[in-house]
C-alpha cells in the first residue's frame, strides 16, 4: 500500500511540473516528453494495483507479461 501511495505522489508531482512547464511556455516537445513519462507511470501504477488485487484474491493464470500486454506498456 505504501509503495502505491508513493507512486501516486510521484505522478502527482510530475503532473504539477507539466502544468508549470506550460505556464512558463516551455518547449512543446519537452512538455510532450513529460506527458509520455506520466502516461508510462500511470500504466505501471495500474499494473501494480491489478497485481495487488490478483494476489489478494488469489487469481491464477494472470502474470505480469499479460498485464503489460493488457496496458500496452
Amino acid at each position: 500500500m505504501k509503495k502505491t501511495i508513493n507512486h501516486i505522489a510521484r505522478i502527482e508531482g510530475q503532473v504539477k511540473a507539466i502544468k508549470k512547464m506550460i505556464e512558463n511556455e516551455k518547449e512543446c516537445l519537452d512538455v510532450i516528453t513529460q506527458i509520455k513519462a506520466v502516461r508510462a507511470s500511470l500504466g505501471k501504477l495500474a499494473i501494480e494495483l491489478l497485481k495487488e488485487d490478483i494476489i489478494c484474491k488469489n487469481h491464477k493464470g494472470v502474470d505480469e507479461k499479460f498485464l503489460k500486454t493488457l496496458f500496452k506498456i
